[in-house]
């Protein structure tokens, strides 16, 4: 009981925290006639509009996002764009090269005789084809789903 202790606390310690702050800020389409923050320094008359995104922290006006809050600096985004990074943050790993005489591909069930690709997690084998739509396209082995 004491080791689980101990080695609980001592990683919590030594761990360190990459977290970003980001705030989601409501769209109001009726609001006061106001200039966003993004145009401020063109003082353009057309950009005075009654809509835009509120920062929650600060309550400053935005007409697009994501954008970081020129008051704050909260980083103001909306939940699509969170889910649309999302492969960026944690890519896929590589395929590794396998050398097989001959396999069925996972992916597009042809019969391969050249290279195969396997994935590290399932192990499944996949062509030169479907390894860069996976990569490229889907950002999710098919295998592993």
């Amino acid at each position: 009981m004491r080791v689980r202790v101990f080695w609980y606390f001592h990683f919590q310690v030594h761990t360190e925290a990459s977290l970003i702050k980001m705030g989601f800020p409501t769209h109001l389409l009726n609001g006061p006639l106001t200039p966003c923050l993004c145009h401020l320094e063109k003082a353009s008359l057309e950009k005075i509009t009654a809509d835009g995104y509120f920062c929650p922290q600060c309550n400053s006006k935005y007409c697009e996002l994501p954008v970081t809050c020129q008051v704050c600096g909260l980083t103001l985004v909306k939940a699509p764009h969170l889910a649309r990074s999302y492969y960026h943050l944690f890519p896929l790993p590589a395929f590794t090269e396998t050398l097989l005489e001959r396999s069925i591909c996972v992916g597009c069930q042809s019969i391969v005789t050249e290279k195969v690709y396997s994935c590290p997690k399932c192990t499944q084998h996949f062509c030169l084809d479907c390894d860069l739509y996976i990569h490229e396209t889907l950002h999710n082995c098919p295998g592993c789903l």
